[in-house]
């Protein structure tokens, strides 16, 4: 599966089969077709490169039937938890898919995802999002509630993007690995608030609570300037240490 991207829209190409997918439009390419990431096809009068299926374009193409954790942030979250080829990592709140989708990249094949999620059907949204990219073998969907439930393993960090990830502090404590991350994932300020106190009275090191701004830059010649479209608030995240203290 390759990205077709304009600066307008975006689109699915399915190569085996030589179809593009925008939205709900279906687009047949001449036959014995051979494209390849950053080959410039032209459709309906419209020219678009072929990109390979990143993660920053993910939610461009998934739909979004829940809240998805952005590009600047799911880069950041994975930067900050340490997330690399061959660890463990726990998700709680399965969203789009969008961050299951950059986690499963980031870890490679030698490393494993658990997400976990209350509500099946987000389960079910965000695995069927997820396989429209790649099919993982390890990665493990779990209906349950992060906040109480025993969970398979020890993780090398966990993120919580959950209503309330205060709650499930205690229960990350039993299955975090010492020196593992606990990330908490809040779009205001009292909430980021309790997750750090819940952090600091469970005997984990709470490295920093950031909020990242992104502004994009229109480039034209004489008339470079900021866009209009500012994504100047998404979440507030919080990073903390699993200590070896019980």
């Amino acid at each position: 599966m390759l990205i077709l991207k304009s600066e307008e829209i975006s689109g699915i190409l399915d190569e085996k089969n030589l179809i593009a997918y925008f939205g709900k439009e279906r687009i047949n390419l001449p036959k014995n077709s051979f494209i390849e990431p950053g080959d410039i096809v032209r459709l309906k009068n419209r020219e678009f490169i072929a990109l390979k299926p990143d993660s920053q374009f993910f939610n461009e193409i998934s739909g979004r039937n829940t809240q998805a954790v952005l590009p600047l942030d799911t880069s950041y979250i994975i930067h900050a938890a340490g997330i690399l080829p061959g660890t463990c990592i726990l998700e709680a709140g399965a969203g789009t898919g969008s961050l299951s989708y950059s986690i499963l990249k980031a870890i490679g094949s030698k490393g494993k995802l658990v997400t976990m999620d209350i509500n099946k059907s987000t389960i079910d949204i965000a695995r069927g999002n997820v396989e429209r990219f790649m099919l993982p073998d390890n990665w493990e969907t779990i209906h349950g509630d992060i906040r109480s439930d025993n969970l398979p393993g020890k993780y090398d960090a966990a993120i919580l993007d959950i209503p309330d990830p205060w709650d499930a502090v205690e229960n990350m404590k039993k299955h975090i690995v010492p020196g593992g991350y606990l990330v908490t994932y809040s779009p205001n300020f009292n909430q980021a608030e309790k997750n750090v106190i819940a952090m600091k009275k469970l005997n984990f090191y709470v490295l920093e609570t950031v909020e990242l701004i992104k502004r994009n830059i229109i480039v034209r010649e004489n008339a470079t300037r900021p866009d209009n479209n500012i994504i100047d608030h998404t979440a507030f995240i919080s990073i903390g240490v699993r200590t070896s203290s019980i």
